[in-house]
């Protein structure tokens, strides 16, 4: 974790795991922010996600974390998000789901040789992905499972992707009437509304 950087970056508005890895990327300020910095960072997010538990990521950064194989699989994570990012940009525009994103999401989905395992919580119990063997590879197999879920199960219309402009988040439209205009009210809805208010208000006192 670099100086400075939150201890938990990480947002999940999405409603769907594959999303909330999309949103690994956001703008800031003006500012395109990464919050997968490395390999530590990969595994941080999946802990936070619910997909490892904080002692497989561990382990997995004791095997993995500073080595070639660790590298290689951090980079074909970063692929996969761009990959999934695009197919979601294009499934909110109502486009086609790209070709290169089943074949990402294949590519993956080959290597799964973990499980899931029942792990107790405070609040009761959550499924988590258990890795068996020994490549850093299969980590990223819940990942491409979510977005196997997603255009399989999910009805793809509630894809969307934020309405601020200047916002690059997406997520599922759980809502009861499908109407969520935001990636979330704190981080943009709440400012597009009061920079609305201010433009009408500014508008009026012009007539």
């Amino acid at each position: 974790m670099r100086k400075g950087q939150p201890e938990n970056p990480f947002i999940f508005i999405g409603n769907q795991t594959c999303l909330d890895f999309v949103n690994t990327q956001m703008i800031q300020q003006g500012r395109l922010v990464e919050l997968l910095g490395d390999f530590s960072a990969l595994m941080a997010w999946m802990v936070q996600a619910r997909i490892l538990d904080a002692g497989d990521a561990k382990e997995a950064i004791r095997k993995w974390g500073g080595r070639r194989e660790g590298l290689r699989t951090f980079e074909r994570a970063r692929e996969l998000r761009a990959t999934l990012r695009e197919m979601a940009g294009r499934v909110a525009d109502g486009r086609a789901v790209p070709q290169s994103a089943i074949d990402a999401i294949n590519g993956l989905l080959r290597h799964r040789l973990g499980y899931a395992k029942l792990t107790k919580t405070r609040g009761g119990f959550e499924r988590r992905f258990h890795v068996e063997t020994g490549e850093a590879i299969h980590l990223l197999v819940p990942i491409a499972e979510s977005a196997s879920d997603l255009l399989a199960h999910c009805n793809r219309a509630l894809i969307k992707r934020c309405k601020n402009r200047a916002c690059i988040l997406f997520f599922y439209d759980t809502t009861k009437n499908h109407a969520r205009h935001w990636c979330s009210m704190s981080i943009c809805g709440n400012k597009i509304k009061v920079a609305e208010h201010y433009r009408r208000k500014r508008q009026t006192k012009r007539r």
